[in-house]
């Protein structure tokens, strides 16, 4: 982008998208509602990709709370070992205002009793689920999966049978894999930071710049499957395509639409949006005709990312939400599910509620919320 270039333009088109992504199921009628009433309307438990061993040098403690975010726990489970919050290991961060169940690491040499350490947990404010040894911290990313269970409050008896035409077409056609609005900051603040951070033309430095490059990022994807949906091909498969393997995650260009077609219907395969990087896994043309024009309607380079130390990645397009249950619940309707990690709850449930959406939240940054 050029620095004398007026960003405020382009701020304001990203913020319209955001505020008005498209939804899948539009031939249902949503049912309204809020969430996150109270707190115990919003649960969610953080699923690792491994068992603590019982061996090591690292205590895995699960516990479950309500009304802390994430940095603040690991801040209580340092102070009584005379540890840094930094020492603490998390996978990702978790919702304040819920119920969230979590498993933190925390340095513990052998020499350490195990049960002199339990008691010292006990004393915490949070429920203590589980104490075990394993041999390695716990470090951002290493999560498999997060299960929710959220009810919708506001609805009555009758929001059930349009709520279950909802979910079944969900589980059909699958989800669209947006980033969230509260990623983007209270009145999506956050974008007018990335686009002044751009205009200084510099690296971007320490984390809290690099996390408004990444804002940066999730918008453009926003924009380019919302986009995708308006073309009529998020149920397609196009050549060039950046696709993805199901079972093993691998990546690869689509160069037979037909033979990936099929594996995209039999759901082994899926296809994938720009995370735009240096390091980013380019798709192929005409695909990528599509990826290059998100960057030019809005002013940007892909050698923008590159001033800007930004690898880039790509990200799922679709999830499939097979496990995606709706029940009567005293309060309204329940509906559980599970995500993988850095997509967003709130994605699924404006399926449902539809415009307004009623989020009972103060800001807190979040993953897969």
């Amino acid at each position: 982008m050029d620095p004398s270039t007026d960003t405020s333009s382009a701020v304001a088109r990203f913020k319209q998208c955001i505020s008005q992504l498209p939804h899948i199921t539009t031939d249902q009628p949503g049912v309204g509602g809020e969430i996150k009433a109270v707190p115990e309307h919003f649960q969610v438990e953080e699923m690792l990709p491994y068992a603590a061993s019982g061996e090591g040098e690292h205590l895995y403690v699960t516990l479950r709370r309500k009304g802390w975010n994430t940095t603040d726990v690991a801040a209580a489970l340092a102070e009584p070992f005379g540890l840094k919050t930094r020492d603490i290991g998390w996978g990702g961060r978790k919702d304040k205002q819920a119920i969230s169940t979590q498993t933190f690491s925390l340095p513990m040499p052998l020499r350490n009793d195990l049960a002199a350490a339990e008691a010292q947990l006990a004393q915490l404010p949070f429920d203590i689920l589980a104490v075990q040894r394993h041999g390695n911290k716990i470090k951002t990313g290493h999560v498999a999966a997060n299960r929710f269970r959220i009810v919708l409050s506001g609805v009555g008896p009758e929001a059930l049978a349009p709520a279950s035409a909802i979910a079944d077409q969900l589980r059909q056609r699958g989800l669209p894999n947006f980033y969230g609005e509260q990623r983007f900051g209270i009145g999506m603040g956050n974008l007018d930071r990335a686009m002044a951070l751009i205009r200084r033309q510099r690296p971007a430095r320490g984390a809290q710049e690099t996390f408004w490059v990444s804002v940066l990022q999730s918008a453009l994807f926003n924009v380019w499957l919302s986009e995708r949906m308006a073309r009529g091909d998020y149920a397609t498969i196009l050549q060039g395509d950046v696709a993805q393997k199901t079972d093993t995650g691998g990546l690869f260009t689509v160069d037979d639409p037909a033979e990936a077609a099929d594996r995209f219907t039999r759901r082994a395969l899926v296809y994938t949006g720009p995370i735009y990087g240096h390091k980013m896994m380019p798709a192929a043309e005409p695909a990528a005709a599509f990826e290059e024009r998100v960057l030019t309607d809005y002013g940007l380079t892909r050698d923008l990312f590159k001033r800007l130390r930004a690898p880039g990645s790509r990200r799922r397009a679709i999830l499939h939400l097979d496990d995606l249950h709706i029940a009567p619940d005293p309060d309204g309707l329940r509906l559980t599910f599970t995500l993988p990690p850095g997509a967003y709850a709130t994605i699924v449930l404006r399926e449902f509620t539809r415009p307004p959406f009623l989020l009972n939240e103060k800001s807190d940054k979040q993953d897969g919320l």
